[in-house]
């Protein structure tokens, strides 16, 4: 019995200390919103046009193009006219807001923890 309860600490202890990377929640979003003036600052996007896409990070829209840093380069800095983009996808952190970041249906940080305890616990 005592060795069953040095394994629940220990166990425990592992998963309080484990975190997670932060997800990101993607929403399909116009190029330029109608409640939107001036430009728009975005912190990643995944953009459509034609039959490729691409993922951009601190993106800027004006109201004639589209310019971002692309994943794979953080020195480049890239850019499209509005015109040549077919749709958009906006990036938002889990729990960063959005569209609807009261909406968070992440895991809550203790349920790792009820399920340990619902197993090693009589």
């Amino acid at each position: 019995m005592r060795h069953t309860s040095g394994l629940f600490l220990v166990t425990v202890a592992l998963a309080g200390c484990a975190t997670t990377a932060p997800s990101v929640r993607w929403f399909r979003e116009d190029v330029h919103p109608v409640a939107v003036k001036g430009d728009r600052r975005l912190d990643q996007a995944k953009i459509w046009s034609g039959d490729s896409v691409v993922q951009w990070r601190a993106v800027v829209i004006t109201r004639d193009s589209i310019s971002g840093t692309p994943v794979q380069c953080e020195s480049c800095r890239s850019a499209l006219p509005t015109s040549a983009v077919d749709s958009l996808s906006v990036g938002y952190a889990s729990g960063g807001g959005g569209p609807s970041g009261d909406d968070d249906h992440g895991t809550p940080w203790w349920t790792p923890l009820l399920i340990l305890a619902l197993i090693f616990c009589p």
